[in-house]
């Protein structure tokens, strides 16, 4: 019988959380699945472990790479050798809550328009966890247009069909972006995104990921992936704005109120084609939020807030609130139940601890 689920795993040197993460599998409530690892020339004890699971069960199914091909050519690699209708994506450092493929696979089942769905999750880091995407809109339309400005989309939380993964493909160009690549590739071809409002991963953080090791390779590569997402469905951004997008808007390294303006007029007035206002009046109102998280003073924030319609204002303030309150609801279930106690911050980003 043909697994319902592939996952697809790539790993490199990952024998610190390794086992950890290959039993968080094996402990899925959902038992039709194959996990697909690429081992990708590890040199440390990840072989052995890998070898393993694999006597162990036989659903586990490792291939190592006679060199180091890199992330996105492994997990094309691991797409191509798949026989499952869908591909979920798993990190060989993540944690997989027990329910995490049940309700993804149920979700996607009741929802055949949707190519791909991610979930919420929980982000730990030196033994301190919190809770990830919550209030944020979970519809096609708000992911389409919040691709404008981040990547709104957690990779190793993701289930596609796996028709349109082995269409689509990984860019084996990026190194470290390929996931956002892909997203704007799907976005761009019309393919529906989604995101199931339940936290269902354990995402670990910590100084030896990609993300905090080559900023400046992120910044050329998302300007890449941009230009022509931007190009495709808005227009293609010049110099000075291109500058201030990188720095100002998708990374906020310097966050500029003035600049934010220019570009929130730009956007808006180069988005009526190919998306709906309100949509991006959500992606601003967000990049506004973030912006006041990261220090930025409240008076230049409530200038720009000045700049939104007062009625599409009060309503996503209260639609945030709303569904913040449900998403942060589910957390404290989910951290309970794994045995965590919340320890510091607030009722909006709680923190927990064992």
């Amino acid at each position: 019988m043909k697994p319902d689920i592939s996952v697809i795993m790539s790993v490199y040197n990952g024998e610190t959380y390794l086992k950890e993460a290959i039993e968080s599998v094996i402990n899925q409530t959902f038992k039709n699945w194959e996990l697909i690892i690429i081992n990708d020339c590890s040199t440390d004890s990840t072989a052995e472990i890998l070898a393993e699971f694999e006597a162990r069960d036989e659903r586990i199914k490792v291939h190592p790479n006679e060199v180091n091909l890199k992330l996105p050519t492994s997990l094309n690699k691991a797409i191509s050798l798949s026989e499952g209708k869908y591909i979920a994506r798993m990190d060989a450092d993540d944690i997989c809550l027990p329910d995490r493929f049940c309700k993804q696979f149920k979700f996607m089942e009741e929802n055949p328009d949707v190519a791909l769905s991610s979930c919420r999750f929980l982000t730990v880091k030196n033994g301190v966890y919190a809770s990830g995407g919550a209030g944020g809109r979970c519809d096609n339309k708000a992911l389409r247009a919040m691709l404008l400005v981040s990547n709104p989309i957690l990779h190793p939380g993701v289930i596609a069909k796996a028709e349109v993964m082995k269409k689509l493909n990984y860019d084996t160009t990026l190194t470290c972006t390929e996931d956002l690549e892909l997203w704007t590739k799907m976005a761009m071809e019309n393919q529906k995104m989604a995101i199931l409002p339940e936290c269902l991963l354990i995402y670990r953080l910590h100084d030896k990921q990609i993300t905090s090791t080559t900023l400046e390779r992120q910044h050329t590569e998302v300007l890449k992936i941009q230009q022509k997402y931007y190009g495709t469905l808005l227009k293609v951004m010049d110099e000075e704005m291109q500058n201030f997008y990188i720095s100002g808007i998708y990374f906020r390294e310097n966050t500029d109120i003035n600049k934010f303006l220019e570009y929130a007029k730009w956007l808006k007035s180069n988005a009526v084609k190919n998306f709906d206002k309100k949509d991006i009046n959500y992606v601003l109102f967000e990049i506004l939020a973030e912006y006041k998280r990261h220090g930025v003073s409240k008076a230049d924030v409530l200038k720009a807030m000045l700049t939104f319609n007062p009625c599409f204002l009060a309503k996503e303030i209260i639609r945030r609130k709303k569904a913040a309150k449900k998403d942060i609801t589910k957390c404290f279930k989910v951290a309970n139940n794994i045995g965590l106690k919340q320890t510091a911050g607030t009722k909006e980003y709680p923190i927990f601890k064992k």
